[in-house]
């Protein structure tokens, strides 16, 4: 057979232009640029700046943190241990007995987690999402504290991520990008912490006023810096309202302008024409202004608006009170729905914390959006900054002496195996409490739901739920109360929304 003869495609552009590409119209000026490490350091501290300023000066702007962080965090994540027993090779009842005596020592430790003093582990927990949101990032500093009355040295040390700086004679170097040391593969190799006498922190710092941290110490942190990374090489952390920025800008300076034109026309001033000025002053309450060339102008203040004594001339005039616009509502629930969407990815019901057109079901999306971000926070939160601490927690308790591992087992050897943990997060708002829990019992009846998925989305670890039932069965017993009936729930199928009942339930 003759063999067949392929001949290689020549190389070339597709023949297709796209508009997207396009210089005409309103695209003529539209022309992005990839920014140099040193600007794009500038842009980011800027930015923090501005978002620090929202999320501390504007209504809403706190509004979208508030929620995320009350939401995602709430009272604190707390670690419910649970060592892998098969893979450590010991019993159920030998890792349940681990597991408390692990869950109580991570207790004691929470009280004096902060090095300040100021707060507990689940205040850091707190500060620790603000500042990610607001600042894009967290930097934790892992210390071993010797003050005498300790249960345990490890505390941690919270530090503004404005700290993180390039020092000045850094600020050329090809590995040094925005305060952080890189390796060839872009990981991080140390971090430079800026810690000036006087406080300043101003570009171009010397390098005797920076300590160089590395990352790590053998398997321990020594530098927790938190962020969500979203672009490719990307090594620091960005406010979640950087899309968002412009809008929250005029969002404010437009409040700003109808608020004072509502002033004035509430203050509905009135010229009173005088054939004779000068009497005006006369009056009780009446004060003068020169205005130059020998003229002078006489009003008096009356609560809530003014009364002006014009001179001979000079004709009244009575400003319309159509303040604040018509368009106004309508104006600022758009502005605040993009500001939400593009700001954390909260709902607009949750941004201006209003669920005044809402009925159950787009209240039931608007939570459901909403806590798809919060469970995304809590999981990164849990990854960044919960688990690594917990590990710690775990291995100075060991050597301590205060958790006693089972014969045979060597902490850092299985310390995946021992330091394995679920955490417990805030219970979930909930809006019909009846339907969730008959569908949980119908879950539960069909084999596809379980008590503890149930109790950690109401933020409670299901066992101590088991233990408190079991006292109460055996308390209500022992004074022979009648016990509570356990019935199969059997629910009927839901029927599709009426419209005009939603409607009145507007």
């Amino acid at each position: 057979m003759p063999s067949a003869h392929y001949t290689a495609p020549q190389q070339q552009a597709a023949t297709v232009s796209r508009a997207a590409a396009g210089g005409l119209g309103t695209m003529s000026n539209w022309s992005p640029r990839r920014l140099s490490w040193r600007e794009e350091g500038n842009q980011r501290e800027k930015v923090a700046l501005r978002a620090t300023d929202i999320a501390c000066n504007d209504a809403h702007g706190a509004s979208i943190v508030d929620s995320i962080v009350i939401n995602s965090v709430g009272t604190g994540l707390w670690p419910r241990s649970t060592p892998n027993h098969k893979r450590l090779g010991i019993s159920e009842e030998q890792a349940a007995e681990l597991a408390e005596a692990m869950e109580w020592e991570f207790e004691q430790f929470s009280r004096e987690a902060d090095a300040r003093g100021v707060t507990d582990f689940y205040g850091l927990q707190t500060q620790n999402v603000w500042s990610m949101l607001v600042k894009g990032e967290f930097i934790n500093l892992p210390l071993m504290l010797r003050n005498p009355g300790r249960r345990y040295s490890l505390a941690l040390q919270i530090v503004d991520p404005a700290r993180l700086r390039t020092p000045g004679v850094y600020t050329s170097a090809a590995d040094v990008r925005d305060g952080i040391r890189l390796g060839t593969t872009g990981q991080p190799l140390s971090y430079f912490l800026a810690d000036p006498e006087n406080g300043l922190l101003v570009p171009g710092l010397d390098l005797s006023q920076f300590q160089e941290v590395p990352p790590r110490r053998g398997h321990r942190p020594t530098v927790m810096h938190g962020f969500v990374p979203k672009e490719p090489e990307q090594v620091r952390g960005v406010p979640i309202f950087a899309p968002v920025m412009k809008l929250f800008r005029d969002k404010g300076d437009y409040l700003d302008f109808e608020l004072v034109a509502a002033i004035v026309a509430a203050n509905f001033p009135v010229w009173i024409e005088k054939s004779n000025p000068y009497d005006a002053h006369t009056l009780p309450g009446v004060r003068s202004i020169s205005t130059g060339q020998d003229e002078t102008t006489h009003y008096r203040e009356l609560s809530p608006g003014q009364v002006h004594y014009g001179n001979p001339g000079e004709k009244p005039y009575f400003p319309s009170p159509n303040r604040p616009s018509g368009n106004l509502p309508a104006f600022l629930e758009t502005v605040l729905r993009a500001i939400g969407a593009g700001g954390g990815g909260m709902p607009y019901e949750i941004t201006a914390k209003d669920f005044s057109k809402t009925n159950y079901s787009s209240a039931r999306a608007a939570l459901e959006e909403a806590w798809r971000v919060f469970g995304f926070t809590q999981d990164w939160l849990i990854k960044a900054f919960c688990q690594p601490v917990y590990e710690m927690v775990f291995e100075e308790a060991w050597l301590r002496g205060r958790v006693k591992l089972p014969q045979g087992i060597d902490f850092y050897t299985f310390r995946a195996e021992l330091c394995a943990a679920d955490w417990t997060v805030p219970a979930r708002t909930s809006l019909d409490p009846v339907k969730e829990m008959v569908a949980h019992v119908m879950g539960k009846q069909n084999n596809v739901a379980t008590d503890a998925d149930f109790c950690a989305k109401r933020g409670k670890d299901y066992e101590d739920v088991y233990r408190q039932r079991k006292r109460e069965r055996q308390q209500a017993k022992d004074m022979e109360l009648p016990e509570t009936a356990v019935t199969t729930v059997k629910k009927k199928p839901e029927q599709p929304d009426d419209p005009q009942k939603q409607e009145g339930e507007q």
